[in-house]
This record gives C-alpha cells, structure tokens and sequence, in this order.
C-alpha cells in the first residue's frame, strides 16, 4: 500500500488557498448582494395615471375602431338603394354623378347639389384610408423593420398622405399644364367670373374639397398631437379658400395653391417615411430638398398669387356684382349679406367681387402663411439639428417623436426588470431565500454568510 505523506508546508499552502479563496467569494457575494439591494431600493419610475375618459374620447375611440365598418355601411345602403330602388335615383345618383351638365357647352356648372359628391367622396376616403393602412401599409411597416406602435402608426399615416399628394398632384399639374394661366399668373383673373369648368377639373376640385373637410374629421377622432390647433386652424382656413374660391368662381387661383401645396406635402411625407425605415442619411438629403421646396413654394411662390390677389385682382376684375343668366354686370347693385348668403348656397344667379371680398380672401391666405411660417421657424430647428449630426425630426409633431421613444423606453424598462428579476434569482440560489425577501423589501433581514459564501443563519437586523 502506497502511503502518502503532506508535508506542512503544503497544508499551509492549502490552507491559504481555502481562506483567500473563500474570502473572494465572500466579498463577491456581499458585493452582489450590496449592488442587488441598492438597486432593488432604488426608486423606480411612476407611471402616468391615465384619467377617466369623457364621452367625447370614448365617441372618438368608437369612431376610431368602425370606420371601416360605418364608412363600407354607407357605401353599399347607397349602392344598394340606387340599384334596387329607380325611383330614388334621381337622388341617389347625384353622389356618384358630376352635377349641372351643360349639353351645349360641354363643361358643368357649379350648384348646391354638388355637396352630395362632396359627401360621398368623404365617406369613400375615410373607407380607403382607413383599409389602405391596416390592411397594406401595415403590413409594409412591418416588413420594413418598424416595430414599435407608434412608429407603425406615423408610418402608415405618411405612407398614406404620399399615395393621396402624389395621385391629386399629378391631376392638378395635368389641369395646370393645359391651362390658360400656366406660369402667367394675370390669366387667373381674366374671363371673370368663369362659370363652368370641364368634368375632370370639377371633380378634382370637390374631392380635395372633401379630402381636407374629412383631414377635419380625422384630426379630432385620432390621438391628438403636439401641433394639433395648428393643423386644425389650418385644414380650416383651406375648407374656406376652396369653398369660397368655388362659391365666387375664383377656382383658377385655387387650383394653383392647392397644386404648390400638394407637391410640398409630397416631399415631407417622403423624408419622413425614410427616417422611420431607418435611413437617415437619406431622410437628411430628403428633409434638404423638402427645405428648399417648402421656402419657394409656400413663401415664394405662394405670396407672389398672394400678392397677385392684393394687386392683378383689382386691376383686372372690375368690382361689381354679376348675373349669371345675362352674363353681364348688374348695375347699381350694392352688395349686402343676402347676396352673399346666396352666393354660398347657389340660391341666386348673382355674385359679387368687390374689395370687401377680395378683403376677406387676402386675409385667409395672410392667416395661412401665419402658419406656415410658424412651421418654417421649426423646420430651422430642424435643419439645425441635421448640421449639427443629430438628424432630421419633424419638430410639428414632437410628440410623435416622444411617444416612439417612450415605446422604446418602456420596453427597455420591462427587459431591465426581467434582466433584475433573473439577477436575484440566481443570488437567492447563492444567499437563500432570506436574501432575497431583503432585495424585495418585504422583510428586512440581515444574512450571515461564513467564510464559504454559504448562508448558516439570517435573524432581524436590530435598528430598523
């Protein structure tokens, strides 16, 4: 039999091995245990209390989810009663059909009964928009990388107004391109007042009508944003412009107002829609070419037509007001509120131009570049922030921004809390589960740990 004999020295050896490696274990054990229960103390973040809603945020919420179903509801009652019942369609068609069609001249007019395609055309978009972004561009969002619920909903929202812009300003131009007042700005006052106009050119008209009035709509049924009164004052003063450019048959210098917009508004939605995929240095050279657009065209060429209202019109229209059925101007005749009450309504033949008209136009469009110049001032800002390598976001809706961040955030939170949860229990499988009611806060305990890092006895810490 072999017999082993250890010397002393290497039983001390031994020895001093057991103890400094037992006094690592030790302070790493209370050195975790220290960090855990600092952290565990440490206060955490408090939740906003979300407050009760009011009956007009729960109408809105109902609005919200059924516009599919109440919009394709309408669709197919009025699709239905004009087939199955002929003696209503001389109603019914009137929401499908361009009224006031003149045989002999080949162009329509313009009445009260266009406010039926109007409506019908408010229904179809809030139809569209609403099946376009859950059922296309949501499914897009997601196949471009966008995971949060607020960045797929910006996303989609974008997606969708570019889709809108890009159709109607390719209408618009095509009108513009034919047109008398193409890049001569005199001709929008020539021929006054123009009474009718070709189908397309009515139709197109009437739908961004109706687009803007149901931009309304949505804008106050949705989660309202940081530049909300904005954009409401805003799709305000347009419905106005274009309903009383109509009403006055001032719709050449509408046409073109709405065409300069319309092609800005192309160009936003494209840069955003690039910061939310992800590219950011193409959503930079985008938001650039957006920047130089928006100063020529909302603040160069927009108040130049502004200035062509306060100058041209004056000159080239002579303030009177006009029969329709003689085609001539009604001498004598001062204008009051009844005229233009019935100018509104198409209840009379007559409309009138004067510089109390023209008055009121040049301060809707002053009250639009208002705006839009407020918006300039944070479009700066963010063309600062692009210089300054921190990239191009839309400071109009910040909290857009804000709530994308806040998804992250509480998503950060929720990993942070399990990665802590995970922590303590691979501590408590160290320290016992004493330890671990003291992490929580249950109780406070205070563990006795021996020279091994193993747990012998845990009593109530005295002075607590």
């Amino acid at each position: 039999m072999r017999t082993t004999t250890a010397s002393p020295g290497g039983a001390d050896a031994a020895t001093t091995a057991r103890d400094a490696g037992a006094d690592t274990t030790t302070r790493r054990v209370k050195g975790t245990r220290r960090k855990t229960i600092e952290k565990a103390q440490r206060p955490k973040k408090k939740k906003t209390q979300k407050l009760p809603e009011t009956w007009t945020a729960s109408l809105a919420a109902f609005l919200v989810r059924n516009q599919i179903r109440m919009s394709l509801t309408l669709i197919i009652s009025l699709a239905t009663t004009h087939i199955f019942c002929p003696h209503l369609r001389p109603i019914t068609r009137k929401f499908y059909e361009i009224s006031y069609y003149n045989e002999s001249t080949g162009k329509y007019g313009k009445g009260l009964d266009d406010l039926y395609l109007v409506f019908f055309w408010i229904t179809l978009f809030t139809f569209l928009r609403s099946t376009i972004l859950d059922y296309v561009l949501l499914p897009l969002a997601k196949m471009g990388g966008i995971n949060t619920k607020k960045g797929i909903v910006r996303f989609t929202e974008q997606a969708w107004l570019l889709v809108y812009y890009s159709v109607f300003w390719g209408v618009g131009m095509n009108l513009m391109s034919g047109s008398p007042y193409w890049l001569n700005m005199e001709e929008l006052w020539t021929d006054y007042p123009v009474y009718e106009v070709s189908g397309l050119f009515k139709w197109y008209y009437l739908a961004q009508f109706a687009f803007w009035l149901q931009q309304i709509f949505v804008l106050n049924i949705e989660e309202w944003r940081k530049d909300h009164w904005q954009m409401f004052a805003h799709h305000i003063i347009t419905c106005a412009l274009i309903s009383a450019s109509y009403t006055h048959h001032l719709t050449r210098v509408g046409h073109v107002i709405l065409c300069i917009m319309d092609v800005i508004d192309i160009l936003l939605s494209a840069a955003k829609l690039l910061k939310y995929l992800g590219y950011s240095t193409l959503c930079d050279y985008a938001f650039g070419i957006f920047m130089v657009g928006w100063i020529v065209g909302r603040h160069g060429i927009y108040n130049m037509i502004t200035w062509s209202v306060y100058r041209d019109s004056g000159r080239l229209i002579t303030p009177a007001c006009y029969s329709r059925a003689s085609d001539s101007i009604i001498p004598g005749l001062e204008v009051s509120w009844p005229i233009t009450r019935d100018t509104f309504l198409f209840k009379s033949d007559t409309v009138c131009f004067t510089d109390d008209v023209r008055r009121v136009f040049l301060i809707l469009l002053v009250g639009l570049q208002i705006i839009t110049l407020i918006w300039l001032y944070m479009i700066f800002r963010v063309a600062w922030r692009v210089v300054t390598g921190a990239g191009a976001d839309d400071t109009r809706s910040e909290d857009e921004l804000s709530d994308d961040d806040q998804d992250i955030q509480e998503e950060q939170e929720s990993s942070g809390d399990s990665e802590e949860l995970e922590q303590m229990e691979e501590i408590g499988e160290a320290i016992g589960e004493a330890e671990i009611r003291a992490v929580n806060g249950l109780k406070k305990k205070e563990t006795v740990v021996d020279k091994y890092g193993r747990v012998t006895r845990s009593r109530a810490k005295r002075g607590d």
